[in-house]
């Protein structure tokens, strides 16, 4: 996995249309982890399943010229209580990118587990 913008090809809202206030903000991964993951960097999927996310890169806002900032949107459903939760890490760096790939394929192995019946 690098550091550079993904290209999905259509996005997730940044807010709850149900809910006001529900964006979790953070400014860096630890910060993140420190809020949401279990000291092996890994998450209660049952509880807050990530089901997508994607990484942007900063933009001037007069010229639009991308800057080399990145930031990391995950998307999360509360599977108990129904809740759609979307969070956003406004700063990820180089150094960052081993731990959120593991995080990714963690939650990738868990969504894999669920469709287990149509898995190829």
């Amino acid at each position: 996995m690098e550091l550079k913008e993904t290209d999905h090809n259509y996005y997730c809202s940044e807010s709850n249309y149900y809910k006001n206030g529900c964006l979790c903000q953070y400014d860096t991964w630890d910060d993140f982890r420190s809020a949401w993951l279990e000291n092996d960097n890994t998450i209660d999927c049952d509880y807050n399943l990530c089901f997508r996310y994607d990484i942007n890169q900063g933009r001037d806002e007069e010229t639009d010229e991308l800057l080399p900032e990145y930031s990391l949107w995950l998307f999360f459903m509360q599977q108990r209580k129904g809740a759609f939760i979307p969070v956003v890490v406004t700063k990820i760096e180089e150094k960052d990118i081993p731990e959120i790939e593991q995080f990714l394929k963690y939650t990738w192995e868990y969504h894999k587990e669920q469709w287990i019946e149509i898995n190829i």
